[in-house]
């Protein structure tokens, strides 16, 4: 009889996790998700200096990636400049502080079990992918208290395709600057 139990409670436990499983990750995925320190003053800020921008790669951390740092650096002053600030080359009032990074998620497809009733307790196969998501986080830096005056982080799914992290950090960073305080 424990047999049986413990074979129900799994089937149970396994086809849960497949009816839940898939409702958990739309929630998550491609939400912003932004902290502002108490007390920054926004209204002071107008200027920026950039800091490299970091990518972590395959490889490790790369400085100034050749395509992607660009193209972090083009989607992050686009929507600094529409909040009102103006990049300058030294002693902005804010330093930018921008990293990329790319994952593999494994999702689980399907777990196949023998027998027609799946009596057996052990999976005989199980199907899965691996699903590309990027990472992009932005620090803003107030350059007088050396503190982050506001921090963003989105995720994105990205395809497999060479280049598809890269097209969708313009719509990242807006999503991102969505959340930016306006000045008082």
């Amino acid at each position: 009889m424990n047999s049986r139990r413990f074979r129900f409670d799994r089937c149970v436990g396994v086809l849960l996790a497949f009816v839940l499983g898939p409702l958990v990750q739309p929630c998550y995925a491609g939400k912003a998700r932004v902290d502002v320190q108490p007390g920054a003053d926004f209204a002071r800020y107008k200027t920026y200096t950039w800091l490299p921008p970091k990518v972590l790669t395959n490889t490790g951390v790369v400085e100034n990636h050749p395509v992607i740092g660009p193209a972090m650096k083009d989607a992050i002053n686009r929507q600094l400049i529409a909040k009102g600030l103006r990049e300058v080359p030294d002693g902005g009032d804010l330093q930018v502080s921008a990293l990329a990074l790319r994952e593999s998620i494994p999702q689980l497809e399907a777990v196949i079990f023998g027998g027609p009733a799946m009596d057996f307790g052990t999976p005989i196969a199980n199907m899965g992918r691996y699903n590309s998501e990027g990472t992009l986080v932005v620090n803003l830096i107030d350059t007088r208290t050396k503190k982050s005056a506001w921090v963003g982080m989105v995720k994105e799914s990205i395809d497999n395709k060479e280049g598809a992290g890269q097209k969708k950090l313009p719509a990242a960073a807006a999503k991102l600057f969505k959340k930016y305080p306006s000045p008082k």
